[in-house]
């Protein structure tokens, strides 16, 4: 299994906020609290701006068999990003050469409480035969598969 990490920052603003004083407009006075300079707007009504969420998606590439010996590394690995904070994780199954029935219920079971939490989850599709353990569990359909050249737009506009 080989790790990944694609991370993305979203902003908020049009990137002219100085010369409209912040991102809501109006002109800016320095208020000094705590010891620390503040802006306020001069009406002194407060100044609001949207918090700037972190989106961290993180793609986790599967090599080798996934079965029931190696499910539990899977598990772990997910788990422990979820932990660590990403909002979205891709499993790339192209380079998974043997998936068994262990392997597709680790998945999809971890793909169901992912998204039940909040987090995004997606799969780059794998070979034919790969494809067809997904097909044969009746998961084809039902799994968020990604085409790889939708994946690799996400990737670009990240950096």
């Amino acid at each position: 299994m080989k790790r990944h990490l694609v991370a993305s920052a979203v902003g908020v603003g049009t990137g002219n906020e100085e010369a409209t004083g912040g991102p809501l407009g109006g002109t800016q006075a320095p208020l000094a609290w705590g010891g620390l300079a503040r802006t306020r707007a001069a009406s002194n009504k407060p100044n609001l701006a949207l918090a700037t969420p972190r989106l961290w998606t993180h793609t986790v590439v599967l090599t080798g068999d996934l079965n029931r010996h190696s499910a539990h590394t899977l598990e772990a690995e997910i788990e422990r990003l979820c932990e660590d904070g990403v909002t979205g994780i891709t499993l790339d199954l192209r380079e998974l050469t043997r998936i068994d029935s262990i392997g597709v219920a680790v998945i999809a079971f971890r793909c169901d409480l992912c998204t039940r939490r909040g987090y995004d989850f997606a799969l780059i599709r794998g070979s034919r035969l790969v494809q067809r353990a997904f097909e044969r569990a009746g998961l084809g359909d039902k799994l968020p598969f990604r085409e790889v050249e939708v994946e690799e737009q996400i990737t670009a506009q990240a950096q």
